[in-house]
């Protein structure tokens, strides 16, 4: 007999665009948003399946045998079907929805995830798409299989028929989860979670696992979307141990990173979360996001104390009117004093500087690398300032008419899609190239990452970097 399921959620197949860093450097983050939806579910009495396609199929030319699989393996008269919609790998969440409706026309298709949430228009308008959830999912979703009215579900958007054929209703937005400690852990038995690995140099232990301990971000940075909105819910240091926990004794992880938009935005959490690691003495390494105004040598001494191996900086400039064009509210002092408390108790360095800002010019550039050089932060990583659909900055393009393309494959932080004031998009792709060359590829550089190497796994990644940098570099 069929195991008969209410809702599949499906994670895009995918593979980093050419002229892309990360087509590299990466390998591959598990769906942590879906199998936390479907835990929720399964909670609620609803059996919920997640397929994330990059480890069922190689293409997308294989997606109507896959259905047909599903179909003789699960019974599915019942079923409701989920995509993910991230914006740069867009046009294989469509073509999901599209095989889907080929194959089961008379089921519900919805589409999730931030660019579904800022783009509903666009969506429900590519005729294969039924519902769209936006933002947090858990209470719109649940909503949607119970069986409530459309009408009455806060926080999606959907088509009603008309004598016209359809109209687009975008309901009212819904009110977020108050604490999010009452969610379950993520259904990460769903996944083969021995195919995940995380970005290279992020890690110098394996098995290792990504978790997620807040939701929201308070920032003003003018480039980011915000799926979650601004208020921040966090998981209190109790359930992120949990949560540890599981994943040690189910999946022997020994490194974990934590993927909070700003893991440090609680000092008071963050330092009783390492009280608590501390206390347990779990063997594991772990890595986060932070903001450079979150950060002094109390709460730095203290994270590496628990076995923090690696923090990530949005610098993105040392250029003091670009960062304050960005509403990133930090100072070029701070940047620098924070980078260098890092270094000084023993916690990798790891800087995001962006290329292609409007008023980015060869000097600002230039500044740049300057400044790195004399920081010497561990690792560096770049992207071209790109306008996301949901960001204030993708309004600012739209409406001032900057925006060369809505191609959204090119919205992945490799090209150039807005008109700049000093730079043509030959250049910033130029600098984007040169920019980890100017770095990397020095010999200071290259004796202080010999001296930080303190096992196998991080030596062999170390070798593998240096190619694979240089693989794009000479790629491009």
């Amino acid at each position: 007999m069929k195991k008969e399921i209410k809702c599949i959620l499906f994670s895009p197949h995918f593979k980093y665009v050419e002229g892309s860093i990360y087509r590299e450097v990466s390998n591959l983050d598990p769906p942590l948003g879906l199998i936390s939806l479907s835990a929720f579910l399964a909670e609620k009495g609803f059996e919920t399946m997640v397929f994330d396609l990059n480890t069922e199929i190689n293409s997308n030319s294989e997606l109507p045998d896959f259905f047909e699989k599903l179909e003789s393996i699960y019974d599915l008269s019942d079923v409701i079907f989920g995509i993910s919609f991230l914006t740069p790998y867009v046009y294989s969440s469509y073509e999901i929805a599209k095989q889907l409706k080929i194959k089961f026309p008379d089921k519900k298709v919805l589409a999730g995830g931030a660019h579904a949430s800022f783009m509903a228009e666009e969506v429900l308008s590519c005729g294969f798409v039924d519902i769209v959830v936006r933002g947090e999912g858990e209470y719109s979703l649940l909503e949607i299989i119970q069986g409530r009215s459309l009408s009455e579900i806060t926080g999606i958007s959907y088509l009603k028929p008309n004598n016209e054929g359809f109209s687009i209703i975008n309901n009212v937005e819904r009110e977020r989860i108050q604490d999010i400690n009452e969610l379950p852990f993520p259904d990460y038995h769903l996944l083969k979670m021995d195919k995940y690995e995380p970005i290279l140099g992020s890690y110098r232990k394996l098995p290792a696992a990504n978790i997620i301990t807040a939701r929201g971000c308070p920032g003003n940075c003018n480039f980011c979307c915000k799926t979650f909105g601004k208020r921040v819910s966090y998981k209190s240091p109790e359930t992120i141990i949990k949560e540890i926990k599981l994943l040690i004794t189910d999946y022997k992880v020994t490194h974990i990173n934590i993927y909070d938009d700003t893991f440090t935005l609680n000092k008071k959490r963050v330092i009783e979360f390492c009280d608590l690691l501390i206390k347990e003495t779990l063997k594991i390494e772990w890595t986060c996001f932070a903001r450079i105004d979150t950060m002094d040598f109390e709460i730095l001494s203290k994270m590496k104390k628990a076995g923090c191996y690696q923090v990530m900086y949005g610098v993105e400039n040392f250029n003091q009117e670009i960062l304050d064009s960005l509403a990133k509210g930090i100072k070029v002092e701070k940047i620098e004093e924070v980078l260098v408390l890092t270094r000084k108790v023993g916690i990798i360095s790891r800087v995001s500087v962006m290329v292609g800002h409007t008023k980015d010019t060869w000097e600002t550039y230039r500044n740049n690398i300057k400044a790195l050089k004399r920081l010497k932060p561990d690792i560096l990583v770049s992207s071209i300032f790109t306008p996301i659909p949901g960001s204030q900055l993708y309004l600012w393009a739209k409406e001032n008419d900057r925006l060369l393309t809505t191609d959204w494959s090119k919205f992945a932080g490799n090209n150039t899609v807005m008109k700049l004031d000093y730079l043509s998009q030959k250049e910033v792709i130029k600098q984007y190239q040169q920019i980890y060359s100017d770095y990397y590829y020095n010999l200071p550089y290259f004796f202080r990452r010999l001296k930080r190497i303190n096992n196998f796994t991080e030596f062999k990644n170390t070798v593998r970097a240096f190619f694979y940098v240089l693989k794009f570099i000479r790629r491009r």
